[in-house]
């Protein structure tokens, strides 16, 4: 049996961002599927002390994604809550004991903010440049495009999930 795999525009954004959304999603829908069947040890197990384990990675996809879009694009911002999610940066311990849920909460949350956030933007607003702020709250010298925004946190997610993945195959018997 032959199957056709299509990805359209989500339908409740304008043609382009509902393109990013679309793979977004679908990339989402994988990084989950990768995690499906862990355990909440399983989850907090890292080989080093240097290496996120798959629920900080699972959290950094979240906060990197809210801080892109909240933080960056609409100048709002982050709660200190996310901290969790960038342990080595921080030298702070990393998240343990967390089940599945928490972190497809997480997860699930940012992706319920972020959408109504890419829906007040248009086509046009994918060649409109923004400088980020840097953990200090000052603005660095690089200017970003929203198309490449939106491109970065796709990258970024699948990255993240490659990760997960090499990790998931090193965990402990």
């Amino acid at each position: 049996m032959n199957r056709t795999i299509i990805l359209k525009p989500s339908p409740e954004f304008t043609p382009q961002i509902g393109l990013f959304v679309a793979q977004m999603e679908e990339l989402r829908r994988e990084t989950k599927r990768y995690v499906q069947d862990l355990s909440a040890e399983q989850l907090s197990w890292h080989p080093t002390p240097k290496v996120e384990s798959m629920g900080t990675l699972l959290l950094h996809i979240a906060a990197v994604e809210l801080s892109w879009i909240q933080e960056d694009i609409l100048r709002q911002p982050m709660d200190e809550e996310w901290r969790i999610a960038f342990p080595i940066r921080y030298g702070t311990p990393q998240l343990t004991g967390e089940s599945l849920a928490f972190y497809v909460e997480k997860l699930d949350a940012v992706r319920s903010q972020v959408r109504p956030m890419l829906q007040t933007l248009q086509d046009n607003d994918l060649e409109r440049t923004i400088t980020p702020l840097d953990a200090a709250g000052d603005a660095n010298r690089t200017e970003y495009s929203i198309r490449w925004i939106l491109f970065h946190l796709i990258d970024h997610e699948a990255h993240h999930k490659g990760q997960i993945a090499q990790l998931k195959r090193l965990l402990p018997v």
